[in-house]
């Protein structure tokens, strides 16, 4: 298990677009700390980062068959992945909440990385996961809370547990 979330990690780490985002992520968190509270666009970032670390293997070459025929046990794979997520973007998430200002929300950016590396994983298409969380955070969250006050949504850490487990199963029960 140790090698494969070392090969895992290895592969986002080398990946540019999720270099590119954590140099954009901690670019704009730093800008903005200067004028204001830059946690919402950090953890756009964060949401971003998330979704390309799971969703970049179901890209155009499929590479996720290459993976499944060095790990053939999928929910191995699927554990080491997000394992590989949390380690290689975790340090990332904890310069923007530094950042960002914020050091307490590390924890709850965290959270949303894997929450996003979930939804990614699930939906295999990067730019349509980007969609679902972006619109789920950005509007429908923000409208249920402010019109729905009396709704008590379920705790944070529930959200990135109840994705992860959901990938797990998905990834199990379909074809690659």
């Amino acid at each position: 298990m140790i090698r494969i979330v070392g090969a895992e990690v290895l592969k986002l780490v080398t990946l540019p677009s999720i270099g590119l985002t954590v140099a954009m992520t901690c670019a704009i968190t730093a800008i903005l700390g200067q004028i204001g509270s830059p946690l919402p666009y950090a953890q756009v970032g964060v949401l971003v980062l998330g979704v390309l670390a799971a969703g970049h293997e179901y890209q155009g070459g499929g590479q996720i068959r290459s993976a499944l025929l060095a790990v053939p046990r999928r929910s191995v794979l699927v554990t080491a992945k997000f394992a590989a997520v949390t380690i290689a973007a975790g340090p990332a998430v904890l310069v923007v909440a530094l950042l960002a200002g914020e050091p307490g929300a590390t924890g709850r950016l965290l959270l949303d990385l894997l929450l996003a590396a979930g939804v990614a994983t699930i939906v295999r298409h990067p730019v349509g996961a980007t969609a679902i969380l972006l619109t789920a955070y950005e509007i429908v969250v923000p409208l249920i809370v402010a019109h729905l006050p009396r709704v008590a949504l379920p705790p944070g850490p529930v959200w990135p547990a109840a994705m992860m487990v959901t990938a797990l199963v998905v990834v199990r029960c379909r074809d690659a």
